[in-house]
């Protein structure tokens, strides 16, 4: 299943690279803005510092930035020293989060599961907002600011 625009998402519970619970209801009555880095992949570090570099822009205009990863949260700790990130790192190490939102895929051999390049805008409602797939990890940033600034 893949959530579109106006589908709701579930709530969720995960935990953040800190050992933080995580839940969306939590965040009901702010936007969130979800995006998939894999924090081993150079492209997705350089993504997640360009969220981070607009993450006062995106924060004045109420959204909460929430990074989510299939990888563990001990590598997500890692990544978040690296790109020195202030925003959560949610780990989905089940793919719950993942699976639901319809972005998990696997390499040829099946061996390993990851998620593809898609940032989601989930509305003060709970509904998904907007949906960007195919993201380009050097423009993402500035094309999901701009197109909110724009509505």
């Amino acid at each position: 299943m893949t959530l579109a625009p106006g589908d709701s998402v579930q709530d969720f519970s995960a935990r953040s690279d800190d050992g933080t619970p995580v839940q969306l209801s939590a965040y009901v009555g702010r936007r969130m803005l979800l995006f998939f880095p894999n924090v081993t992949s150079t492209h997705c570090q350089m993504q997640a510092r360009r969220y981070q570099t607009l993450e006062g822009e995106f924060a004045a205009l109420g959204v909460q930035l929430l990074g989510v990863s299939v990888d563990s949260r001990s590598v997500q700790s890692s990544f978040r020293e690296l790109c020195r990130l202030s925003f959560p790192l949610i780990s989905d190490g089940d793919h719950a989060l993942g699976e639901q939102l319809g972005v998990l895929t696997q390499t040829e051999d099946g061996a390993v599961t990851y998620a593809r390049r898609t940032t989601f805008l989930i509305g003060t409602d709970g509904r998904v907002a907007r949906r960007w797939d195919d993201v380009n990890p050097n423009t993402n940033a500035a094309e999901v600011l701009a197109g909110l600034l724009a509505s």
